[in-house]
Formats: structure tokens, sequence, C-alpha cells
């Protein structure tokens, strides 16, 4: 039942992120750039959580600050990459390239903890190597930078799942993530006053995009990843949040009018099936034997 819990939550997580590629993407057209968006709609997350979970905030302990930090810095780059990748880009595009962690984490384990992935994990790069290609516009030099910047921030968040996990054995989930908001916000401010660049007028449309940011893709968003992830391994927790790239799919086709193309189609269809691969049920070596 507990396993079930985690999957919900992260599920729940995975619809209320997907959405917001699309209100990323009008927030860019109204020419706010990336750190103002990341530093107000962090701003918006911060405020609600620390009113909402005031008392925890007095029980976060030294080491709950030390690790909700590096969570914070690798939390900023994923936003900050995946805003840059989606002025170059589509959001439907963006989302798939940085929804990848269910490949990337078992490379991550294996360098970092000494966990090697099986077969189906190369297999899985593999495959995710193809799809990009196909879903790459050779002829368009920003689309190209646009995927880069997309997966790498897919890179970037598959570190913070991976170390999350690991933090979350010795912290608590809401009090990491507490910390983690305030690093991401302080990073973004920091980078909005050093451009010195003029903030747009907030009219009312903005104003709606970066509410619905900030408090369901952001502080509802981060809750449930946080909790949720306690119930489950990273690498299947990978997997269950790669199901935000189908949620923004579909957001994008109906609030943006967003239509890809069939060689994008075949593309992304290549990559969530290399999602699958990698995250496919394996035999144990008990039943491997039986079978042999």
């Amino acid at each position: 039942m507990r396993r079930y819990k985690g999957d919900i939550m992260l599920l729940g997580a995975s619809a209320t992120g997907g959405t917001g590629f699309v209100f990323l993407k009008y927030l860019l057209e109204m020419d706010y750039n990336a750190f103002q968006i990341i530093a107000v709609r962090f701003l918006i997350a911060t405020v609600l959580l620390y009113v909402v979970y005031f008392k925890q905030v007095r029980q976060i302990t030294a080491e709950e600050w030390k690790n909700g930090t590096v969570l914070g810095v690798l939390l900023y780059l994923v936003f900050a990459l995946l805003i840059v990748g989606l002025q170059y880009t589509t959001p439907s595009v963006n989302a798939f390239l940085s929804s990848l962690p269910a490949v990337i984490v078992p490379f991550i384990l294996w360098c970092f903890f000494h966990k090697k992935p099986d077969r189906s994990c190369f297999m899985a790069a593999g495959m995710t190597f193809l799809g990009i290609v196909v879903l790459s516009d050779t002829s368009s030099l920003q689309g190209g930078l646009g995927m880069l910047l997309s997966f790498s921030s897919s890179v970037a968040f598959a570190f913070q799942m991976t170390f999350m996990d690991k933090f979350l054995r010795k912290g608590n989930a809401l009090r990491l993530a507490l910390v983690e908001h305030m690093t991401v916000l302080v990073l973004a401010s920091v980078v909005v006053f050093a451009q010195q660049r003029q903030f747009p007028a907030v009219t009312l449309p903005a104003l709606k995009y970066f509410l619905l940011l900030g408090v369901i893709c952001t502080a509802v968003y981060f809750v449930l990843q946080s909790v949720g992830q306690q119930y489950t391994k990273p690498s299947s927790a990978a997997i269950i949040l790669t199901t935000e790239s189908v949620f923004a799919s579909i957001t994008a086709a109906v609030l943006y009018g967003e239509r890809l193309s069939l060689r994008e189609y075949v593309g992304c269809g290549i990559i969530f099936f290399a999602v699958i691969l990698a995250e496919s049920p394996k035999p144990s070596k008990i039943e491997a034997k039986k079978v042999s």
C-alpha cells in the first residue's frame, strides 16, 4: 500500500508539472526571461510553503540545510536549462527531452554508487540517442540548441532525484523541500539582479500564469515528488515522472494549439519506448535459473 501511495503522489506530480510547460512558453512570449520566471515562481512557491509548513522551519537540522542546498542547486540548474531551452523549441519536445531521468538515473547510480545497470539500460540509452536524432531539426541551429539544453535539464533532474533518494534516508521530505525552494529562489534572484534587465509589466494574464506555476506546478509538484519518493526507488520514481511529457503534450495540444510533425511523433515515440525499456521488470536470478 505504501508503494501505491508513492506512485499515486508521483503521478499527481507528473500531471501538475506537465501543465507548466505551456505556462512557461506563454510567459516567455510575454518577454519575461528565464531567470525572472524562475525567481517569481519560486518566490510564490517558497512563501506558500513557508506559510503552510511554518512549524517545520524551526525543526530543520544543519544536515537538512546542507543537503537541501545541494538539491536546490541541482533544481536551479534543472529550471534554468529547461526554460532557456524552451525558448528554442516547442513545449512537447522540451517536455520529452527534459523527462528522461529513467534512462539516466541507472548510469548515475553506476558511477556514484557502483550499482551497475543491466543490458536493457544500455539498449534504452541507445534508443534515446536515436530518438533525439530523429526528433532534432538539423536545419535549425536554434532547434539543436534548445534540444541540447532540454536534455541537459534532464541530466540535472536525474542527479536531483538520485541525491533526493539518498538524503531522504536521513532527512524529512518537507523540510528538504523548504530548503531546496529557498536555495532556488536565492540563486535566481541573484542572477536577476546581476542582469539588471527591466522587468516587464505584470498583466492579469501574466499574473495568472505565475500563480499557476508557483502554486500548482512548483509548490504542489515538489511536495508530491519529495513525499512520494519516500515510498519508491529512484529508478521507479523516474519512470513515473516521465509521464509528465505525456501530460505536457496533451496540454500543449489543448491550450497552445501545438501539433507535432510525423518525424517528431516518431522521435518522441522512440524516446518513450526507451524509457519503458529502461524500467521494464527484470527477472530475478532465481527465475532466470528456472528458465534455463
